[in-house]
């Protein structure tokens, strides 16, 4: 299966021509996430998207004015242009409109401000950029469906449900980036106790190819937010095909016990807040 619409390819290779105009810049968002998908054989659903989203990670960010005209000077060679949208504040992410020659909306671009925890080289084709690493990714979402934003962001139920079943992941590490964030989870709340409205919400989503049912999504994410949800409960490395956590018995692990797998807690049960 081709997991990338023609507007996504396009879209990869504005990325591309961003960086070529020598702007310090990483991407993240859903084009990150569907490259990392890709190099880890994840092809049972796609998510279509239209949106570029990066951060100027430069110690002086740029007026929205400077921003445009950087824009238009990678995009001249697509015969796109960038329009404002939207200013970029505190907890606010500027906003550009891309249109052709003819007027038509091609793509978005949201700008944040602000360093990333950590990033790596990606590629697409002939294409090479920087974008935030797969642990940096799942952590956000982790972090997005543990608090009240969740369905708001119901699409980051769906990422997750997919990097879970491909991507390699340790709860450790996680923590790690939440730590040099000064970030804590919430209490997964509207989760566990507001089913309904989660459901309402993933089902509302659309552009997604082969979606999971919600039944499917919200068990296997039950099972794999479980230890988020419960610190008490042990469990380093997530175990995709049996859905639960194991010891970390890797190399670099001096463990002796054998691993045994946890189960997901009950719904609905008290979280603390913060581990």
């Amino acid at each position: 299966m081709d997991r990338f619409t023609e507007s996504e390819k396009l879209m990869y290779e504005v990325m591309g021509a961003i960086v070529s105009v020598g702007v310090p810049i990483v991407y993240k968002g859903a084009m990150i996430t569907k490259l990392i998908l890709q190099e880890n054989h994840f092809d049972d659903f796609t998510r279509e998207t239209r949106d570029i989203d990066l951060n100027w990670v430069d110690a002086k960010p740029p007026s929205m004015e400077r921003l445009k005209e950087t824009l238009n000077r990678a995009l001249a060679g697509f015969g796109l242009t960038a329009v404002i949208k939207r200013e970029y504040g505190e907890n606010q992410a500027g906003g550009f409109r891309i249109f052709d020659a003819n007027g038509h909306k091609k793509l978005m671009i949201d700008v944040n401000m602000g360093p990333v925890v950590d990033s790596r080289i990606y590629q697409f084709g002939n294409v090479t950029f920087r974008g935030v690493t797969p642990n940096s990714v799942i952590s956000d979402k982790i972090n997005a469906v543990s608090s009240d934003k969740i369905c708001r962001r119901a699409k980051d139920l769906v990422d997750l449900y997919a990097l879970a079943h491909c991507a390699i992941i340790k709860r450790s590490e996680l923590c790690e980036i939440w730590k040099k964030e000064n970030l804590s989870i919430g209490t997964f709340e509207v989760f566990t106790k507001r089913r309904e409205d989660v459901e309402h919400a993933f089902e509302k989503l659309n552009r997604i190819d082969a979606k999971p049912s919600f039944e499917e999504a919200y068990g296997y994410l039950t099972a794999f937010l479980a230890p988020f949800m419960e610190p008490t409960l042990k469990g380093e490395v997530w175990d995709s095909k049996k859905r639960a956590w194991a010891l970390d018995e890797s190399p670099n692990n001096n463990r002796e016990e054998k691993k045994p797998l946890l189960d997901a807690p009950e719904a609905g049960q008290n979280r603390p807040k913060f581990f």
